[in-house]
């Protein structure tokens, strides 16, 4: 335990095996019928266990992430590749942490495989094992989700209907995200002149997204995945097929076809704002055009454009839009204006995405390959702190571009305090609801794991620039 490698991977296997006590997972599977585990989840007492067992298990993932970070930072050549296989292995066929979306994932697979459009359509028309775990929220709604991971999730729906194995195919998507954020960082990093190492050990290493992207499998991860690779090739002087890219990016979802600002950026750095808005709008062009023949292609088609409203359903506390527009709806309903206080938190997230979309703009007309990747975060940040919807896996989006933007040692230790704590409390998600116990209990636990960790964030020191002997990511 004194080596962080073999703190991390036995964090990693804490987590796993708490995972078949706490995650959700539908009752017909294996999961569910384990002699011991099985028996833990279905009492309160058990349930606390696997609770406590899970943050213990975040600890150490995020105690050995934290310690490699600062022999990195000291110049030492480390393997962090390696590390990431050897903390990834142990969650690559547990069950989903934290959150349902992987079962919903399946199910909407299912009904592209069954011939409903899963646009118009949500799993409650199915039934049987496919939509046991399916968040109820989430049974009656449509897909908010782009044509390429639906029309995926059809494919492996035609070759099985197995729940698991399907939940399994499309963490097997977050894998492929994150390999193409570990091939596309470093490069980032080397071109906007900070040390490839640190960019690694800050983004690919990092414990927030190997849980809430493997663990998980939040399609999300092959979003960030795709969006760093398009701006990576846009780098080598292939901004067509960056631009491609980025379409293809966008058909998983919607905001990762931000990255079009950096690819605009590399297509003409010293232009003037006319010849960056004409950049811009080829590059917006390609991949607009690629996103919707991926559409067609698939058969899929594009009505989830219609449905990207869906995950403003749930009120998250991490957007600022939520949080004015709930406060300003219960000060109305307090002065009894009923009427207002029902329309206040609507009009408020327009206005937030009104002021997202007018941050965006004004970052697209912005120089230098090393803003480009300051302005796709910025940009990416916008969207989730001032949408209709936050979760916390979605601050992984602007991580990458935020960490090669040569950050300085106050953004580094937001970065590094914000993923600690995603983490670590990343059991407090929404299969969480309206348990009282498990939320009081988990909250406990979660500070007195973070607490110790947070007060060493201070000391990390980060490198602006690649040390003069190049340090290997793998």
């Amino acid at each position: 335990m004194r080596s962080p490698v073999a703190r991390g991977v036995v964090g990693a296997v804490v987590v796993a095996v708490a995972s078949l006590v706490t995650s959700v997972v539908p009752p017909s599977s294996w999961v569910a019928a384990l002699p011991v585990t099985g028996d833990l989840r279905h009492t309160l007492t058990g349930r606390m266990l696997g609770l406590t067992f899970m943050v213990a298990g975040l600890g150490l993932l995020a105690w050995a992430w934290l310690t490699v970070g600062r022999r990195v930072m000291a110049g030492e050549r480390l393997p962090l590749l390696r590390y990431v296989a050897y903390w990834s292995a142990p969650l690559l066929l547990a069950p989903p942490l934290f959150s349902r979306d992987a079962w919903s994932y399946a199910a909407q697979g299912a009904l592209v495989a069954k011939g409903y459009n899963p646009y118009e359509v949500g799993p409650g028309v199915l039934s049987g094992h496919i939509v046991e775990a399916v968040d109820p929220m989430w049974m009656q709604t449509p897909a908010p989700y782009g044509p390429l991971p639906l029309a995926y999730g059809g494919l492996a729906a035609h070759v099985t209907m197995d729940p698991y194995v399907l939940m399994l195919a499309h963490r097997l998507l977050a894998v492929l995200g994150i390999v193409l954020i570990a091939w596309s960082v470093p490069r980032l990093a080397t071109a906007c002149r900070v040390d490839p190492a640190f960019a690694t050990w800050l983004v690919v290493l990092n414990p927030m997204l190997l849980t809430h992207g493997i663990g998980a499998a939040h399609n999300d991860v092959l979003m960030i995945g795709l969006a760093c690779s398009a701006f990576a090739l846009a780098l080598t002087g292939r901004w067509g097929t960056a631009a491609v890219v980025a379409g293809v990016a966008a058909a998983v979802k919607l905001p990762g076809g931000l990255v079009v600002i950096a690819i605009a950026a590399v297509m003409s750095p010293l232009a003037g704002r006319l010849h960056r808005f004409a950049s811009l709008a080829i590059a917006g062009a390609v991949s607009v055009l690629t996103l919707v023949t991926i559409g067609a292609l698939t058969g899929v088609g594009s009505g989830w454009l219609g449905a990207l409203d869906v995950p403003g359903l749930v009120r998250s506390p991490f957007s600022i839009a939520n949080l004015i527009g709930m406060a300003a709806s219960g000060v109305l309903g307090w002065l009894g204006e009923d009427t207002a206080a029902a329309q206040a938190l609507q009009i408020v997230r327009l206005v937030g995405m009104v002021a997202a979309l007018g941050l965006i703009a004004l970052l697209s007309l912005r120089s230098s390959i090393h803003y480009a990747a300051r302005a796709v975060g910025i940009a990416l940040l916008a969207v989730v702190v001032l949408g209709p919807s936050a979760h916390d896996w979605y601050f992984l989006w602007c991580m990458p571009f935020l960490a090669v933007a040569r950050p300085g040692r106050r953004l580094t230790t937001i970065m590094t305090a914000v993923s600690l704590i995603f983490t670590i409390a990343a059991p407090l998600n929404s299969s969480l609801r309206g348990a009282t116990i498990p939320i009081l209990t988990t909250t406990a636990l979660v500070i007195a794991v973070a607490l110790p960790l947070l007060n060493h964030v201070r000391t990390l020191h980060p490198a602006r620039k690649p040390a003069k002997v190049p340090v290997t990511a793998a």
